[in-house]
């Protein structure tokens, strides 16, 4: 065949030159299920505003809380070495007017027995700043758990001590 039949060949259909316009074989996001998908979306958010509960975490998202809080944190973790237990604890204030602070560490059994604790009273010098300690505490080797409080603010820190040794 000539290239000219050729031609006439690939254009003859039941339309000559008007081509069907075809999605690719398996496409999942056809035009209709774009806009079926937007809507069932659309509807899905108005029913969510519509509860008290998703409402109220929307407007804490999009309110500004006050910026006053307290940090307390392990600076690393705690070791049991020598019959000590070092418990090295950080305290940052963010708020205006920085407080004393008073923590209480305590080494507890799996059973819930305080073994050994101490309390601390720490003053911070600026809003911002961490405030360093090391507390070390006898280690008593059913110990398993150091209990840190930050006592009038009601934060605590827990680790767990065994395999540490």
């Amino acid at each position: 065949m000539s290239r000219l039949a050729d031609a006439d060949q690939r254009t003859a259909g039941p339309r000559a030159g008007h081509r069907r316009r075809r999605h690719a074989q398996g496409a999942f996001w056809t035009p209709r299920r774009i806009v079926a998908a937007v809507a069932v979306a659309l509807a899905l958010a108005v029913a969510a505003w519509a509860t008290p509960p998703v409402r109220k975490e929307l407007a804490a998202s999009f309110t500004r809380l006050p910026s006053e809080y307290t940090e307390l944190y392990f600076t690393r973790a705690p070791v049991a070495a020598r019959g000590t237990v070092v418990v090295p604890l950080s305290v940052v204030e963010h708020g205006p007017h920085p407080s004393p602070y008073r923590l209480r560490v305590q080494l507890v059994t799996a059973a819930g027995r305080t073994t050994a604790t101490t309390t601390l009273t720490l003053t911070p010098r600026h809003t911002d700043v961490p405030q360093n300690t090391t507390v070390r505490l006898p280690y008593v080797r059913r110990a398993a758990v150091v209990r840190v409080a930050l006592l009038d603010r009601g934060q605590t820190l827990h680790y767990d001590l065994r395999g540490t040794e």
